[in-house]
């Protein structure tokens, strides 16, 4: 859809590709939406998302002014991902079905709205950049995931801010010591490779109902609960994926729906039983809220194994 030049987000010198203006009809909250999408950030007040599309590589720029969301996009893939913006943004998402049955869930939704949940239809990098998070601290895997685009991925179209996570084909030329400069570990270089080898049936996860895709992952070497629902989160804005096994989730939710201080997995999936199809959505309310329980012990130590 066309729009004046003078509406476009602050964004690069060279003039987009494509653009497009999105009317969500729904009140935006970028924070829940793109939880699990680590391929977008923020930078400056505008939304960026940088990606390997079918068509080639995409930057995308995006920011709500009023009612309406102004994307612009850059490179190959331009139409391609202009067109993802608004299942990006959670225009795909139905949480009709959504009852916030408990009163902390009630006043979430009251505080932060109904989540809608984006998605990227990008199944490799979902899964590739899922397994970067795995086992660290988030801003050392945040860290990581932007090294590994600048010194394996593509050139970013328009000089977006973004780097480009590598292609499959890329990774699979990166050597350990390539993986190590970025700050990934062999055992997480092994994951990212594993996705890599199956790009083609990942790519396809898309046709498959979330629950269904999530069993599949988990048959992948190096994808267990955790890692498959980060994948689904963000390739298929998964309403009902639970990061089981996550260091602080269990707790967060635990302390949020039940006030106790030792929550586990096991009573976090105890008490999202009730929100069935909907689960993901609790725990990305309670995670955006910052609802825990106090504090005991130190946070979980930086550790930049690149500089080893």
């Amino acid at each position: 859809m066309p729009r004046p030049v003078d509406a476009a987000p602050a964004a690069p010198s060279t003039a987009p590709d494509c653009s497009t203006v999105f009317r969500p009809g729904y009140d935006l909250n970028l924070k829940v939406t793109l939880m699990w999408v680590k391929t977008s950030q923020r930078r400056g007040g505008v939304g960026w998302w940088a990606t390997e599309t079918p068509e080639g590589p995409a930057s995308v720029a995006f920011r709500a002014v009023g009612s309406e969301v102004l994307a612009d996009a850059w490179g190959p893939g331009a139409e391609w991902a202009i067109n993802g913006v608004p299942a990006l943004l959670g225009g795909d998402d139905d949480p009709s079905e959504f009852r916030p049955l408990h009163p902390v869930v009630r006043d979430l939704v009251g505080r932060l709205g109904v989540p809608r949940l984006g998605a990227t239809g990008r199944w490799f990098e979902a899964m590739a950049t899922a397994a970067v998070y795995q086992r660290v601290v988030s801003a050392d895997a945040r860290t990581a995931v932007a090294r590994m685009g600048r010194l394996h991925g593509a050139e970013v179209p328009g000089s977006g801010p973004l780097p480009l996570f590598p292609r499959p084909e890329a990774v699979l030329r990166v050597p350990d010591h390539g993986f190590h400069r970025a700050g990934v570990d062999r055992g997480r270089a092994r994951v990212i490779r594993v996705a890599a080898k199956h790009v083609d049936r990942l790519e396809g996860l898309g046709e498959l109902p979330a629950a269904e895709a999530r069993q599949w992952l988990q048959r992948l070497p190096g994808v267990g609960p955790w890692t498959a629902a980060r994948t689904t989160g963000a390739a298929a804005g998964d309403p009902d994926a639970v990061p089981v096994g996550d260091l602080h989730v269990p707790r967060l939710v635990t302390y949020a729906l039940s006030g106790a201080t030792d929550g586990d997995d096991d009573s976090m999936l105890e008490l999202l039983e009730p929100y069935a199809g909907h689960r993901g959505r609790v725990v990305r309310l309670v995670k955006a809220a910052g609802i825990g329980p106090p504090r005991h012990h130190p946070a979980p130590t930086r550790f930049d194994i690149s500089r080893i």
